[in-house]
């Protein structure tokens, strides 16, 4: 019978490439639902409208872009092709692409910012705990970064800090960070409860507590 390690690494050698293949599918219909949303709102937009433009243009080529590196990882990944780096520069693609797209909306309150939490929700499916710690750091600077952006070039360091209805009051931007915190401390407790069943850790409930105990007595 094989060390308990041997049967983690085993399991998450085969789980890793799986979770990594799941999560891109989930990415390339993710990507195509957001953008057709996005189309619906611009075709019935007015000519005038903020969403058209170049503001169009440009959700336009991140997210062709976007897809187009899924798309190429999908036929890697069929190919069972998975370097260890792979999945690291996966989740670092996916924050920058977030960020990006929240920045091009020129407002902090934007409700993209919610696409942070689905990028750490997909760590925990490769079964990597530095990869959740990744996610998780990924995602608060990517928020914090949309935030600063906002601030400092898109209202102005001294117009936004000048005008109480243009900031985002500190209260919210902690509880955003916090709950991210929270779901990455979450996430990385999956990883850590499949590697106790990959081990087999031994759980003993009450009852078969007291049957071992009655049994040694005998």
């Amino acid at each position: 019978m094989p060390p308990q390690g041997e049967d983690w690494l085993d399991a998450r050698r085969v789980e890793a490439w799986a979770g990594e293949l799941r999560v891109n599918l989930i990415r390339l219909t993710a990507i195509a639902l957001f953008y057709g949303r996005h189309l619906v709102e611009y075709w019935l937009a007015d000519a005038d409208a903020k969403v058209r433009g170049v503001y169009h243009a440009r959700v336009t080529f991140v997210c062709a872009a976007w897809f187009g590196v899924a798309l190429a990882l999908h036929i890697v990944l069929n190919r069972r092709r998975m370097p260890w780096w792979l999945s690291y520069a996966s989740v670092a693609w996916d924050a920058a692409m977030i960020t990006i797209l929240c920045t091009l909306t020129a407002d902090a309150r934007t409700p993209l910012v919610l696409l942070f939490f689905v990028l750490i929700a997909t760590a925990p499916l490769r079964l990597d705990l530095r990869l959740v710690y990744l996610a998780t750091a990924g995602a608060i600077i990517g928020y914090l970064a949309q935030l600063a952006i906002y601030a400092w070039y898109v209202v102005g360091y001294s117009k936004y800090y000048a005008t109480p209805e243009l900031r985002i009051p500190r209260s919210h931007e902690a509880i955003v960070v916090l709950a991210m915190l929270v779901t990455g401390l979450l996430a990385g407790q999956s990883v850590r409860q499949a590697r106790r069943l990959a081990m087999r850790y031994p759980v003993t409930i009450a009852s078969e507590a007291a049957a071992i105990e009655q049994g040694g007595r005998q």
